[in-house]
């Protein structure tokens, strides 16, 4: 059995019940050496008188003690007179020994039994109160148990999923946080563009000229397209977070995933006059090609707001990773903001409009994707540098063109 304590417990009641039995034999053979020597004096007592009346019977005497024959007559004699033979000393010893024998083997074995049930007690109530102190969110005391036995392992199995709520509630403590930061931070976000609507809705309220009115209304068009775009970036990077996005790998083009990166930027880029110089290698890349393309468009978004007016984009592969490459010729990243860039909702002193979750997203998106992200900077150009590792489902044009 497990439980060491009972182990112990029907060890000790086993030793007892054999010295019991041990002594209960010693007590019958002193009782069988007593009633022996009693009917040896008996039978002598018996032999003597009968010798004394008749000396010539001594040999057939001898003789039937020998044979232990049956003699009726001398037993109708003993019942007819009421012979029979009792010794009350001899039947107060075996009652009193054994009498003693058997309460004070009780006694011991209720003890046993008194002192296991309340060990285990005081462990059950142990429990109790450790469970009590928990709900309470007292989680100060450790309810460990190195002993071996049923109840030492409950203890220890109670004190491992105390563990796992004290963690699922630390959890929900820094999830509750984040969602109240997360609610300040939709709220901020949202309040600057809202107020902007409101005042050129005032002033379209009493604009007379159409001109006018039509300046004001692609303005607050504007600040719509913000606002959608705000709440659609928030929801992504909630996914991301929460951990429910499955991504959908496949082989993807290098040239198809820029071309669908910078798509929806084209009209900015044409509107800017930013030169985009290409680099690309024609190789295959295991990635989602959707989230993928997301990451590197927040990438050129940062770009294309910082940029004087060249872009550079670069595609090339080794046999570790695959390296995509995006510099711009801006005025770099001071070094007060560059341990910060990826932070969500940070903004630079030297960008106001930037609403700071763009490279957040792009960080957690190709971290998902066995990938990691760097950034560059010096005086004339920022360079953010995405390494994306390669492992058994990785395939590159050479290695596709081989398998052909």
């Amino acid at each position: 059995m497990k439980n060491k304590n009972l182990n112990r417990v029907i060890l000790i009641e086993i030793i007892i019940l054999l010295i019991t039995i041990i002594t209960s034999i010693l007590i019958s053979l002193n009782i069988y050496k007593k009633t022996t020597k009693l009917i040896n004096q008996n039978n002598g007592n018996i032999i003597g008188t009968v010798l004394e009346k008749e000396p010539n019977l001594e040999e057939s005497l001898i003789n039937d003690l020998i044979l232990n024959k049956s003699n009726q007559k001398g037993n109708e004699l003993i019942e007819k007179y009421l012979l029979y033979y009792e010794n009350d000393e001899l039947k107060t010893y075996i009652i009193k020994n054994v009498s003693i024998i058997t309460l004070i083997s009780g006694i011991i074995m209720l003890l046993i039994n008194y002192l296991l049930f309340r060990n285990n007690y005081k462990k059950i109530r142990q429990i109790d109160e450790y469970m009590n102190r928990v709900l309470n969110d007292d989680y100060s005391i450790s309810l460990k148990d190195y002993e071996e036995g049923y109840i030492s392992l409950l203890k220890n199995d109670i004190y491992k999923m105390t563990i796992k709520l004290k963690e699922q509630s630390n959890l929900l403590t820094k999830e509750k946080k984040y969602l109240e930061e997360l609610l300040e931070d939709i709220s901020h976000q949202i309040k600057t563009p809202l107020t902007s609507m409101y005042m050129i809705n005032d002033i379209l309220l009493n604009e007379k000229d159409y001109s006018k009115r039509e300046e004001f209304l692609y303005k607050n068009e504007q600040q719509l397209n913000r606002i959608e775009w705000l709440i659609q970036s928030l929801l992504k990077i909630s996914r991301l977070d929460s951990g429910t996005i499955k991504l959908k790998f496949e082989q993807v083009n290098s040239n198809v995933l820029i071309e669908k990166a910078i798509k929806p930027i084209e009209e900015l880029i044409k509107n800017k006059s930013i030169k985009v110089n290409y680099d690309i290698e024609n190789i295959f890349l295991y990635v989602d090609l959707n989230w993928m393309s997301e990451a590197i468009l927040n990438i050129l978004k940062n770009a294309c707001e910082h940029t004087l007016d060249e872009i550079n984009i670069k595609v090339s592969d080794n046999p570790i990773f695959t390296l995509i490459s995006i510099t711009d010729n801006g005025s770099g990243i001071s070094k007060e903001d560059l341990p910060h860039i990826f932070e969500r909702f940070y903004k630079s002193n030297t960008k106001s409009d930037s609403i700071g979750i763009g490279l957040n997203m792009s960080f957690k998106i190709v971290t998902l994707q066995n990938g990691i992200i760097e950034v560059q900077t010096s005086g004339d150009k920022t360079t953010f540098i995405i390494k994306l590792f390669k492992n058994d489902k990785f395939v590159t044009k050479k290695s596709l063109e081989s398998n052909n």
